[in-house]
C-alpha cells in the first residue's frame, strides 16, 4: 500500500468501522480520546455513543466538539478504565469499537473480558490497531501483538473467530461477534 497521511488513514478507517458496526445502537468508544471517531459515528451515522477514557483532559475536548458540531445529545464521555466497566450494565451496547488502545491496556484480557460484558448478544466488536514488529514498535516501543495473538485473546474472552484485514502494513482491522 502506498504512503497514506495519518488523517486519510483514520477517514478510511471510520468509515470501515461504520460500515462494520451497521445499524448497531448504541455503541461504546473504548479509549475515544478527543472523540474524534464518537463524534464523526454520531455526526454521520445519527448513532448513540458513549466514549470512555482515562484521560479527564481529552473528554473535555470530546464534549467541546460535540458541542460545537451540536451533537451532545448524541453522545456521551465518561472517565473509566476499560479494566473496570463496571458503571455500564450487562448488554448495554450493540457494538464496541477500540482504535489503538488495545496495546495501551494493562491487562487487555481483563479488558477484552469487559467488554465483551456490556456487549449485546451477537453484538460486534472492532478492534483498529498497530501490530508487532511494525514501524510503530520501532517508534515508540510499545507493547503491540500479532494477529494471531489479537484473535487468541478475543477467543479466550467469549468472541467469535477474528475477521484480521490490514488497512496499512503495520495496522489491523480486526471484527468479531459476541458468541
Amino acid at each position: 500500500m502506498g504512503e497514506v497521511s495519518y488523517g486519510q488513514l483514520e477517514l478510511e478507517s471510520y468509515q470501515k468501522i461504520a460500515e462494520a458496526i451497521g445499524d448497531a445502537n448504541p455503541i461504546l468508544d473504548v479509549g475515544c480520546g478527543e472523540g474524534e471517531l464518537a463524534n464523526f459515528l454520531a455526526a454521520r451515522l445519527g448513532k448513540v455513543l458513549c466514549g470512555i477514557d482515562i484521560s479527564s483532559a481529552k473528554l473535555g475536548k470530546a464534549r467541546e466538539a460535540a458541542k460545537a458540531r451540536g451533537i451532545s445529545q448524541s453522545v456521551r464521555f465518561m472517565e473509566g478504565d476499560a479494566s473496570h466497566l463496571d458503571f455500564l450494565a450487562d448488554e448495554s451496547f450493540g457494538a464496541v469499537v477500540s482504535v489503538y488502545t488495545l496495546h495501551e491496556l494493562d491487562d487487555p484480557h481483563k479488558a477484552l473480558k469487559e467488554l465483551w460484558r456490556v456487549l449485546e448478544a451477537k453484538g460486534k466488536l472492532v478492534v483498529v490497531d498497530f501490530v508487532k514488529g511494525g514501524k510503530a514498535e520501532r517508534l515508540w516501543g510499545e507493547r503491540y501483538y500479532t494477529p494471531q495473538e489479537m484473535e487468541s485473546m478475543l477467543h479466550l474472552a467469549g468472541f467469535s473467530r477474528a475477521d484480521i484485514e490490514y488497512v496499512r502494513d503495520d495496522v489491523v482491522f480486526v471484527s468479531s461477534v459476541k458468541i
